[in-house]
């Protein structure tokens, strides 16, 4: 069978240089880091489009705002263009160059303002080249929320549109380039391009994409094929575009949105993100997946080396919402937390079809914008430090349940790689079997130079789910035929842990012990429930006895959980769970760069190293999200006193003062060890040690 990586000689030229490397950026310049995303979608039915639009009030916004960069718009979903054009469709209710009024109006007062080109959903292209539009396998136009038989007044759900294939080599493709030409030519001055849409469809079998399958020998009915060769057609589509704006704009940046989310998805596994010369994280944390998100996917861009900028909205619920309003105190958090992490800001705003800015949007970013001015030096430039990584599986539950543990009991981390295991004291590898034989290879001979790790239940699995890649102490038999079971701990690492069995929601792996030692066992219910047997209203109680199984096996400096804890704690989030894997790495992880006392587990933090600096930073955040009724909202923000952090980095410190205040804090030293009280604190401060 023809793999999924044989690709069409046209392909393969253009993107022959690439490999696994990152394209390189030829911008010198640092990412703004107060930006704004300005979306403008505006129908034909709505008369007047710009008559408002005042250069004075845009550019007062902007300032009000403290805005330094936002992105405004040359083409939205409607499909029509903002600017005269002779290849596209100007919207026809626009009397003038709206796109070239607000450029002018930005860089008048040194605001730099990328241009946003949508590409996979324009309603206009799509009505009028239905042959341009992604299909499905049957032969039907691929949609979003989109009903092709319902009546016209039907109410229509949002985000309903028809999707457009934009892979190399396509109608649609040509005709984008063209129009993206025209623009580079009719704007000397252009700061970037932001290309919008490339994820919501992983797959196309319009009649020019199955003519490329076709000479590429893909199996149609080989899913998997099918979508990687659509994301490498797709990749080839980007990079002629970011061949076209360099040759007109060559410090210009260039970014395609959402290849950058770390999904298990042909878009993310083929590094469409390379194209990219900058990574922005496109997020909504109130209704999109929360506010943890946000450090997995800063530290793994980060660790590719490339600038990042961070996502998120003015809105309460959804991307596009008039009259949407996120409360300020959460903008203010959002932007914190970014700069925290080392990335840099962006909120989204969707301006009125009138063209006249909501300065009340505005006061609200301001008040968030204010605070960055004041700590954005001690983020931006900054890496992720830390002893402690974490293995990327593309299991979400998986990864993100090791990160919910993690963040919670304030053990910064790193995303971890070939390239950098070495750096590290502890790695984590979450419970999904991804390893290559190459990788678990290298894992065990680092263990064997003193390397420490944790491994949750598949994680230590061959991709085929038969036997043990990484050295555990114990030899794989078979996944468990119970529904559920327990664990009994043993004293070593009981701690905080009751002695009883306490439930897993899902049963463990069934091991052999042979060079490891017990630290708890599995202890097994009497039967599974079922319609012909079981046991009041829930679980089936646990047997009197011990099975002959392990829950957690300590071999050397590797200790294994048979249960996938990360993904149980992610669903279930049992407390019992996060200490035990807390008491596990305790046992092994013994000199972190940072170590945090008394912050409740709702505060966040990050270590950053800003080498051109010469300084450490430890930024601390605390306000829980609440979750009220479907969103996440920030609202409370109280005074957290008596934190300390322990730091132990290899260079001798000089200097210590909390940001934003700049007050000078003493520090005590106990060995390499510097010992800091954190000074009361409300909602973020950042300790900056000097070298």
């Amino acid at each position: 069978m023809i793999t999924i990586r044989i690709i069409a000689l046209g392909i393969l030229t253009l993107l022959a240089q690439l490999g696994n490397a990152q394209t390189q950026r030829t911008i010198n310049e640092p990412l703004s880091s107060r930006q704004v995303h300005l979306d403008f979608h505006t129908s034909e039915f709505i008369p007047g489009i710009g008559e408002k639009f005042s250069k004075k009030q845009f550019q007062e916004a902007l300032k009000l705002g403290h805005v330094n960069q936002i992105n405004i718009f040359a083409k939205g979903h409607h499909g029509w263009s903002y600017y005269p054009t002779e290849i596209g469709e100007m919207h026809p209710n626009l009397k003038f160059d709206l796109l070239g009024a607000e450029m002018e109006a930005c860089h008048e007062i040194g605001v730099k303002c990328p241009i946003y080109f949508t590409v996979g959903w324009s309603a206009l292209d799509a009505e009028e080249h239905p042959e341009w539009c992604i299909r499905k396998k049957d032969g039907a136009i691929a949609t979003l929320n989109y009903d092709s038989f319902a009546k016209p007044t039907d109410k229509k759900p949002f985000y309903s549109w028809k999707c457009l294939d934009a892979s190399v080599g396509g109608p649609y493709h040509e005709y984008i380039k063209k129009q993206v030409e025209e623009i580079c030519k009719r704007y000397k001055n252009l700061d970037g391009f932001w290309f919008d849409i490339y994820h919501i469809i992983p797959a196309s079998y319009s009649e020019f994409s199955l003519r490329r399958m076709k000479q590429e020998g893909i199996d149609l009915n080989d899913k998997a094929a099918v979508e990687h060769s659509f994301a490498l057609a797709l990749k080839a589509h980007m990079k002629e575009l970011r061949e076209l704006v360099a040759k007109y704009h060559p410090n210009a940046t260039v970014f395609f949105n959402s290849a950058t989310h770390l999904e298990n998805k042909a878009i993310f596994t083929e590094r469409l993100f390379d194209m990219n010369t900058q990574a922005e994280l496109e997020d909504l944390p109130t209704t999109w997946g929360g506010y943890d998100k946000l450090p997995l996917e800063a530290k793994y861009h980060l660790e590719q080396g490339t600038p990042v900028v961070a996502m998120s909205g003015k809105f309460h619920k959804a991307w596009g919402e008039f009259g949407g309003f996120k409360h300020p105190d959460a903008i203010k958090y959002e932007a914190a937390a970014m700069i925290s992490n080392g990335v840099s800001c962006n909120f989204g705003d969707q301006l009125h079809p009138s063209g006249e800015m909501d300065l009340e949007t505005y006061r609200n970013i301001g008040e968030a914008y204010k605070y960055v001015e004041k700590i954005e030096k001690y983020g931006l430039g900054g890496v992720p430090v830390s002893k402690l990584g974490m293995w990327l599986t593309l299991n979400n539950a998986a990864d993100h349940g090791v990160v919910n543990m993690l963040l919670e009991l304030h053990d910064d981390f790193i995303v971890a790689n070939e390239q950098n295991i070495e750096s590290l004291e502890l790695l984590i590898i979450p419970s999904y079997n991804c390893l290559t034989e190459e990788q678990a290879n290298k894992i065990n001979a680092w263990v064997k130079k003193g390397g420490k790790l944790i491994v949750f239940g598949e994680g230590a699995l061959d991709k085929t789910g038969k036997k043990f890649v990484l050295n555990v102490g114990a030899d794989f038999i078979q996944k468990s035929n119970y529904q559920f079971d327990y664990t009994v701990v043993k004293k070593d690492i009981g701690n905080n842990i009751v002695t009883s069995p306490f439930l897993n929601y899902e049963a463990g792996l069934l091991v052999k012990p042979t060079t490891g030692i017990v630290l708890a066992n599995i202890r097994e219910p009497y039967f599974n429930r079922t319609y012909a047997q079981y046991n009041g209203h829930r679980e089936t109680p646990y047997k009197l006895e011990d099975s002959q199984y392990p829950a957690v096996v300590k071999n050397g400096n590797v200790i294994f959980f048979a249960h996938h804890l990360d993904q149980l704690y992610y669903t279930h989030g049992v407390r019992l769970h996060r200490e035990l894997v807390n008491n596990a790495i305790n046992l092994l992880y013994q000199s972190p760069f940072l170590k945090v006392n008394n912050l409740p587990s709702c505060g966040r933090i990050s270590f950053l190293k800003q080498e051109k600096e010469k300084r450490y930073v430890a930024h601390l955040l605390y306000s829980p999200a609440l979750l009220r009724g479907e969103v996440q909202v920030i609202e409370d923000f109280l005074s957290v006193p008596g934190v300390e952090i322990e730091v132990n980095v290899p260079e001798k410190v000089k200097n210590v003062y909390q940001i934003p205040s700049g007050m000078k804090l003493s520090f005590n030293k106990n060995g390499n060890i510097l010992k800091i009280n954190v000074p009361t604190f409300t909602m973020h401060t950042g300790i900056v040690l000097e070298y």
